[in-house]
């Protein structure tokens, strides 16, 4: 539901409230901090390529991403997950030395 409002109705503060809630109610699930750091740095990114008007600010988006993909990796996940996470995080700590 989450990814839904987020990449669909571009509704980034109630989906990322969603899937924020995910992650306490299942803090040691590494797909759902995942899923967190994907939609939070999605989230960022649309808003900063539509320099939308809105009350997130896209610093603090791309910090909780990176956060979220350092706390999926901490949890050592298995698989295609550990490189999706590693890579989104260097870009997205790419995009933050060039804010």
């Amino acid at each position: 539901m989450a990814t839904h409002l987020i990449t669909r109705n571009r509704k980034y503060a109630e989906g990322l409230a969603l899937i924020e809630r995910a992650t306490s109610l299942r803090p040691e699930d590494a797909g759902i901090w995942y899923a967190l750091g994907w939609c939070t740095e999605f989230a960022a990114h649309e808003l900063r390529r539509r320099a939308s008007a809105t009350d997130l600010n896209i610093r603090t988006l791309y910090e909780r991403a990176a956060e979220a993909f350092r706390h999926c990796l901490a949890l050592n996940p298995e698989g295609k997950l550990v490189d999706d996470a590693e890579d989104l995080l260097d870009h997205i700590e790419n995009e933050l030395r060039s804010m």
